[in-house]
């Protein structure tokens, strides 16, 4: 049993109950809220209604991966946390486009900067983050520069997020790209920092259409993240997604499987035209629950097993690196 970090304190992990592996109340940029690109009062009313959607349809927590350069708003992580129905795990770390700051940071600073968001708190509240989220997507094939080439800043702020997940014993979650497998290579870079994969989640592996992809992470014990499930998938692609879950339970990786959305309560990314939040969805995290979970049920799938995915492989994440804190 590991100790997790909430915005509304400690919980113990046997206590997650069915869990959503990535996920975001609100998003964005950083500093969107002192430039009149956020409407808090407007972000605290989607959150409130897609919250209580969620835990009307079982839903007992939620891992906001939403570090402070996607938009992270603490302020309305302050006013949920005594209001919210579900469990939410605020993270740490840093989103797609390593900022200038960093360059001349060595992995050892990174992983100050992210301890100090973790075990002081983050922005200088009792908010403390409960995981480490990075992300290398398209930016990753960027070799231009040499040290400083987002690749190079890249692989230096995912070994920062190694060590600081040693020190403080908080799990590693990923943002990828899967059709360039980048996932092969954090794996790599994790094992020669010497962390536990076990704690590590690949994230949007269901992007995929390679399962041999996708095995290979599970075969290398990280947990597989297949949380790209939206409603704006048409059902082909959302039964395409469905079958990579049902494939990694029959090849005995239940435990190492976790789902998800990568959905927004409140976002300003790829709004309209016009400018302003995205188009509001109070049920933009039931399609694990309403649609994937059902299917899977109709195939034969047990209980046991979709239990393994939605409690069980979020446990082992949190355990294990509890484990390894040094």
């Amino acid at each position: 049993m590991a100790k997790i970090r909430t915005i509304s304190g400690t919980i113990d992990s046997q206590d997650v109950g069915w869990t959503l592996s990535h996920e975001h109340l609100v998003s964005g940029m950083g500093g969107m809220d002192r430039i009149g690109l956020y409407n808090e009062e407007e972000a605290l009313r989607r959150c409130d209604d897609a919250l209580n959607v969620a835990h009307k349809a079982q839903i007992q927590t939620i891992i906001d991966c939403t570090p402070v350069d996607l938009g992270r708003q603490v302020s309305a992580f302050k006013k949920l946390s005594s209001s919210s129905p579900i469990n939410i795990v605020a993270a740490t770390g840093l989103y797609r486009w390593v900022p200038l700051s960093y360059y001349s940071w060595d992995p050892d600073t990174v992983a100050q900067f992210f301890q100090r968001e973790i075990e002081d708190g983050i922005e200088g509240t009792n908010i403390h983050a409960g995981i480490i989220k990075i992300a290398w997507d398209i930016e990753y094939s960027s070799t231009v520069g040499g040290a400083n080439s987002l690749q190079s800043q890249l692989e230096k702020c995912a070994r920062g997020a190694a060590r600081a997940s040693k020190r403080s014993g908080v799990p590693i979650t990923c943002h990828t790209r899967a059709v360039d497998r980048v996932g092969i290579r954090l794996l790599d870079i994790f094992e020669e920092e010497e962390i536990d994969l076990a704690a590590v989640t690949i994230g949007h592996t269901n992007d995929s259409t390679e399962i041999d992809y996708v095995l290979e992470l599970a075969r290398r014990g990280a947990n597989v993240g297949l949380d790209r499930f939206t409603k704006n998938m048409n059902e082909e692609e959302l039964i395409r997604r469905s079958e990579i879950a049902l494939a990694l339970i029959e090849a005995g990786y239940a435990e190492q499987t976790s789902l998800g959305h990568d959905s927004a309560a409140y976002s300003v990314n790829r709004g309209p035209a016009s400018g302003g939040p995205r188009i509001e969805d109070a049920d933009c995290w039931l399609p694990v629950p309403g649609f994937e979970i059902p299917w899977l049920l109709s195939k034969g799938v047990g209980q046991d097993s979709i239990d393994a995915m939605m409690v069980k492989s979020i446990q082992r994440t949190f355990e294990s690196a509890q484990a390894m804190k040094s």
